[in-house]
């Protein structure tokens, strides 16, 4: 029988789409010359995963590959510490990773920053022993390991996954009790029920040595859905866990204005209110998305200015040609005081009257300078006035109906 498709055999979540901010990283190394700090804060992968069609699915993926090699580097060192915050990811990668772990030549120390869930709990036990701490406040998950499968499939083929599934608990198995002490039946018990184990829980059990106080809350939290679990700020993947504790904060949609200067929280859930700097650590896709469409709209604030100020000086250069003092025409357009078109036009015409004023005023002081406005005209007929006006007026009929007067 073909078999459509089976996903790798994982010992984690679905994962669930996440766009990430772009300053944020799946992990990152801290090169110290004889010591280095490793802090791992992604789903753990073969390879990227994807969707139906063969598409990314975005979010934050620690590559076992890339992750082995650049583990390296770190072989020799005297001293390396894992910082783990992860939902775990693909079995076979987490037990790589725990392998190479053991392997180091000097101490290995793991901290649980938050939580480690699945092949995360795995790769906490790669810390030497004495030197495997769990932040109070983590929380530490083992369950047993799944395989996703779609399609048809007969007896042998479906025994034959069984087989395999059953075979992969017994190896992770076989890593919990080495480093626990645990016998084989309980473990298999806590991972049939999905066990989740705070921080005194995973000392208890043997899951770690020691809980460290690092003087830094641990922050955790949780949708509606019960899919998407936000941990020290970072989001992740928790589709397909089961038990997940009922403690843990339900978190709200956050509806995030402008506040004045001065104001710093920022108002969650309508009641509770936390500081921007906490706002960035619980819910820092939001604040992503906040900065992009900030950004996106001074952008287009930016492109609208400057579509306007061109359209202004379009319609300047359209009027300039028919303006003679060219002066005007720079003043509206590069002036302090900027001008539209419609305000040149005005500011042309107040010119111009102020221009014909000035030219009646330097006329009539000529006139008045000159005399002529004693002078008294000599009538130019012998006609009375009633006959001249009469006549005047006759004139001008005959000159509106184009007929040339007599005499003319």
């Amino acid at each position: 029988m073909i078999q459509i498709m089976m996903r790798n055999y994982r010992n984690g979540p679905v994962s669930i789409p996440f766009k990430m901010s772009q300053d944020m990283k799946p992990y990152n190394i801290i090169d110290n010359d004889d010591e280095a700090e490793v802090n791992m804060y992604g789903e753990i992968v073969s390879e990227i995963p994807t969707d139906w069609w063969g598409d990314r699915i975005e979010g934050m993926y620690i590559i076992l590959a890339d992750f082995l090699n650049d583990m390296e580097q770190l072989k020799n060192k005297a001293k390396v510490t894992f910082h783990i915050n992860s939902p775990g990811g693909e079995v076979f990668a987490g037990v790589s990773i725990y392998n190479r772990m053991r392997e180091f030549k000097g101490i290995v120390a793991t901290v649980v920053d938050g939580l480690a869930a699945s092949a995360a709990s795995i790769i906490a036990q790669g810390g030497t022993k004495g030197h495997r701490k769990v932040c109070n406040g983590s929380l530490t998950m083992i369950h047993g390991a799944s395989s996703f499968m779609f399609g048809h499939y007969n007896v042998n083929e479906l025994k034959d996954n069984i087989a395999k599934l059953n075979a992969i608990d017994k190896s992770i198995i076989d890593i919990y009790a080495s480093c626990t002490g645990l016998g084989s039946e309980k473990l298999k018990n806590m991972m049939t029920k999905t066990t989740w184990m705070s921080a005194q829980d995973a000392v208890d059990n043997g899951f770690a040595d020691e809980i460290a106080d690092t003087g830094q809350p641990v922050t955790m939290s949780i949708n509606k859905n019960r899919d998407i679990m936000i941990v020290n700020g970072i989001p992740m993947s928790v589709k397909g866990f089961m038990n997940i504790p009922d403690y843990i904060q339900v978190y709200e949609e956050v509806i995030a204005t402008r506040q004045p200067d001065g104001i710093k929280d920022t108002q969650i859930g309508g009641e509770k209110h936390m500081t921007l700097e906490e706002l960035m650590k619980q819910e820092p896709r939001l604040v992503d998305q906040i900065r992009k469409d900030a950004m996106q709209s001074a952008q287009t604030d930016v492109q609208q200015a400057v579509n306007n100020e061109l359209n202004r000086l379009k319609s300047i250069d359209e009027i300039a040609g028919k303006i003679a003092d060219k002066s005007l025409v720079e003043k509206a357009k590069y002036g302090e005081v900027k001008m539209s078109a419609a305000d040149l036009a005005l500011e042309v015409l107040k010119s111009q009257n102020d221009f014909g004023q000035t030219f009646l005023n330097n006329m009539e002081s000529d006139i008045k300078g000159s005399g002529a406005e004693k002078i008294i005209p000599a009538p130019n007929s012998n006609l009375s006035a009633e006959e001249q006006t009469r006549k005047d007026i006759m004139d001008g009929a005959a000159l509106i109906a184009g007929i040339v007067p007599e005499g003319k």
